[in-house]
């Protein structure tokens, strides 16, 4: 490889691998301190399904899905009034070859960029990411490489009278998932 490739060329090469090797271990390590920290509930208080949040008019649900051979990601976005009538949704295909967690930032990015265009302005942003909901909460720290996406997230939130961040099992956003895979089809 030395021997076809000049010093730049093999620098940049290594330099590659050990992002994607880094990013990939990050992200293990985080989940699994996650889990680890946070106290395990086994009641049936844990949110399995969708359902309103008292106190504020709207809920936007977020997911992400990584189309890892096409390079690409797909983000769902479901918006519902506090009586859980649908308001809006969103299917969007991301030609960027991201991670599983930086699919996840993006798909909060997106979500509070969609209810600003929708024109709501008190909301809980919930998502099936616990450690982006805990980066957002400033319960922990957010992964590098999604450190820029969640400063924006939070900074974006500001631009409503209320925003409030939860977590929901994944099984109670099987819905916006769905969008999120659908994502796979649209070519524009």
């Amino acid at each position: 490889m030395v021997a076809k490739w000049s010093n730049e060329d093999v620098a940049l090469a290594v330099t590659s691998v050990w992002a994607l090797w880094t990013n990939k271990n990050e992200t293990h390590h985080d989940e699994y301190w996650s889990a680890c920290t946070l106290p395990v509930k086994k009641t049936s208080a844990a949110k399995k399904n969708w359902g309103p949040h008292s106190g504020l008019n709207y809920k936007v649900n977020v997911d992400g899905a990584v189309f890892s051979a096409q390079k690409s990601v797909g983000v769902g976005v479901v918006i519902r009034d506090n009586e859980g009538h649908f308001i809006a949704g969103l299917s969007k295909k991301l030609n960027l070859p991201l991670g599983a967690i930086e699919t996840k930032a993006k798909a909060f990015e997106i979500g509070i960029a969609f209810a600003g265009e929708i024109g709501i302005r008190d909301f809980v942003l919930e998502g099936d990411s616990l450690i982006m909901i805990q980066a957002l909460c400033d319960s922990a720290s957010a992964p590098s490489s999604v450190v820029p996406l969640v400063y924006g997230i939070a900074v974006a939130a500001h631009d409503f009278r209320s925003v409030k961040f939860s977590h929901v099992c994944r099984n109670g956003n099987i819905p916006v998932h769905l969008l999120a895979k659908h994502a796979l089809g649209i070519v524009n």
